[in-house]
């Protein structure tokens, strides 16, 4: 995996806890700011020791990613604050998973209104559709 890309890949990781569980309280955007950061710079840290790992075997190298990013989200679950006092990670083991809410709502925070692009959606769609009735 490129450097890039896993930087990507640590960014979505953080967005997609985030907007699947919103409720994080006004501590929140601190604790992904610097969470994002030490990730970051872990994921830069241990990427040459992937690298020459991956010298040995490709496969070792595949697995230590994979052992990084699954550490990554293991600690966001287990660490990442909620108002309710609840983890992450209990909430998942609970059973508690985000609803389409709970999503809308966990989006709007990055300025995204899921409810919104899908009637737009739904509009451009139904264009295309009277127009390719009309080509035919």
């Amino acid at each position: 995996m490129s450097l890039l890309f896993k930087i990507a890949l640590v960014a979505l990781l953080h967005l997609a806890f985030f907007a699947a569980y919103p409720e994080t309280g006004p501590f929140g955007n601190y604790y992904l700011a610097i969470s994002l950061l030490l990730w970051t710079g872990f994921t830069l840290f241990l990427g040459t020791a992937v690298a020459l790992a991956r010298l040995l075997s490709g496969a070792l190298g595949m697995v230590l990613n994979l052992a990084i990013f699954f550490l990554l989200g293991l600690s966001l679950a287990f660490t990442m604050p909620q108002e309710d006092k609840t983890s992450v990670l209990e909430k998942l083991q609970n059973g508690k998973y985000p609803d389409r809410a709970t999503l809308n709502s966990g989006m709007k925070r990055f300025g995204i209104n899921l409810d919104k692009e899908i009637k737009n959606g739904v509009k451009d769609l139904g264009e295309e559709a009277q127009k390719a009735v009309k080509k035919i």
